[in-house]
């Protein structure tokens, strides 16, 4: 299969202002995303996808391919098939990279499509077992129960399933829990359905996207993935990323 990744990046953000440019260690955000995943053995480009010329500005000083989007566009999942459409390039998968994962690896990438491109699913995506209660009960983590083929049967950001005769510090040890990374392989049909849809019942209850496709049938393939990614919603998700980063350069230096 033919397959690209769109790394859709905003620069307004409520909690952290020009996310898409905070500094991680000497390198913006988005260009440490796109060099972390441009490596990829099974993406032919990525491309980062933005709304605003300082991040074009930042892109080109740093030689990564960008396109500009409308910023009036709703979620990022429209900014990718903008940008998608742009490209006039065809292809048979379009991967959603979030530009806020910067310890996203290309081989976290590679998993997932190793593991969707032989499927017959609509989507694939990323999930990680939970190892600790504080990661079940909060609702920044988004959870996902999967049938017995790993295909999503919801998300949200509720702790679920709900472990009824279990005190719930203990669930995470009695039950498998999967914690949801946003990254996103789309056949090209699905991204085109995606955006032709309105918000559903659930995803503007949940104020989750994915849930989207999922009302309407799609199968979504979640894929494991052990890696520890941290998602930069807030300043201190920054600093915990640079911490790790460091801490990563000390051991290995």
């Amino acid at each position: 299969m033919n397959v690209i990744g769109i790394i859709p990046a905003r620069y307004s953000s409520q909690r952290l202002p020009a996310k898409p440019l905070a500094d991680i260690c000497g390198v913006p955000m988005v260009v440490r995303v796109w060099q972390n995943v441009s490596n990829s053995k099974l993406m032919s480009k990525v491309v980062v996808a933005t709304d605003d010329e300082r991040i074009v500005a930042v892109c080109e000083q740093y030689n990564v391919p960008v396109v500009m989007t409308e910023p009036s566009l709703p979620s990022g999942t429209d900014r990718i098939y903008a940008a998608y459409q742009s490209l006039s390039t065809a292809c048979d998968v379009v991967v959603n990279i979030q530009g806020d994962e910067p310890l996203l690896s290309s081989s976290d990438i590679d998993i997932l499509l190793n593991g969707f491109c032989g499927s017959n699913a609509d989507v694939g995506t990323l999930v990680t077992k939970i190892t600790d209660s504080e990661e079940v009960v909060d609702p920044a983590n988004v959870k996902v129960v999967v049938d017995k083929n790993m295909v999503a049967m919801y998300f949200s950001r509720s702790p679920i399933p709900f472990n009824r005769d279990v005190a719930i510090e203990e669930w995470h040890k009695t039950l498998t829990y999967w914690k949801h990374i946003g990254i996103y392989a789309y056949k090209v049909s699905a991204l085109q359905q995606f955006v032709s849809l309105p918000q559903s019942t659930y995803e503007q209850c949940e104020k989750l996207e994915q849930l989207r496709l999922l009302e309407q049938g799609a199968k979504f393939l979640c894929v494991e993935t052990n890696s520890k990614l941290i998602s930069v919603d807030t300043a201190e998700d920054l600093s915990k990323v640079i911490a790790t980063i460091q801490s990563i350069r000390l051991f290995v230096s």
